[in-house]
């Protein structure tokens, strides 16, 4: 009797793990995310603000009804800087920049010293473009807005810097939590929850937690479409 139990069990773990197999591409709008083996990645809106672009990629793994991306360095493109010698010796002029080399106005600049407390604060203008002349303390520099890549850099005095800041917000080393539903073999349904669990706790109580937060909060999962292999004759 025990030997049929355990084969029941390994049976319906078995059927359990299949059923959470997935592959391909499955979007939704612009929306997308793409199962390769163990590795996913991903770009979903909706969850950080109405047009805030969240993408990630790394390991996943399934628990219970939730989904688990281990992020990792992300691939895509990413905010960057470059130093160059200042063109005048008492101040310091940063530019901030798009991908494509425009500028950016309405980026957050934050200064901070070297216990990383901020010091000082400015909005980049139509030209992207803040100018500092007071900067013997700051140490750090963040450059952050929402649907961009924030990125922080180390402040030198003597430079002037061209920040190229990339769109869409960007997590990486963290572990991404999802409500999965899987509802037929070409489609799911799926809603973030957080884009930082902490694993170090118990794991099924901070899900459930989250899970509770996103019903009173009202969170409508998200519905993604296999995309099919396109034939031509």
């Amino acid at each position: 009797m025990k030997k049929y139990l355990i084969l029941i069990l390994l049976l319906f773990s078995y059927l359990t793990l299949s059923a959470q197999t997935l592959s391909g591409t499955f979007k939704n709008g612009n929306d997308s995310i793409s199962f390769s083996d163990d590795k996913v990645s991903f770009r979903i809106t909706g969850f950080a603000g109405l047009s805030t672009v969240q993408v990630g990629e790394g390991s996943h793994e399934f628990v219970e009804d939730f989904m688990l991306v281990n992020t990792t360095d992300y691939s895509g493109p990413k905010s960057t800087y470059n130093a160059q010698n200042a063109a005048n010796s008492d101040t310091c002029t940063i530019k901030v920049v798009s991908m494509n080399n425009y500028p950016v106005q309405g980026i957050l600049v934050e200064s901070k010293n070297g216990s990383d407390k901020i010091i000082g604060a400015s909005v980049t203008g139509a030209d992207g473009k803040i100018v500092i002349t007071d900067y013997e303390k700051i140490s750090k520099m963040t450059f952050s807005a929402m649907g961009y890549h924030s990125i922080t850099i180390d402040f030198s005095p003597g430079n002037d810097f061209v920040v190229k800041i990339a769109e869409n917000d960007i997590i990486e080393n963290s572990t991404v939590a999802f409500k999965f539903n899987k509802i037929d073999d070409e489609t799911i349904s799926l809603i973030l929850l957080t884009d930082d669990l902490d694993i170090s706790r118990n794991l099924s109580k901070e899900l459930d937690k989250l899970n509770k937060k996103a019903r009173k909060t009202n969170l409508i999962g998200k519905r993604f479409t296999k995309e099919l292999p396109y034939y031509t004759r």
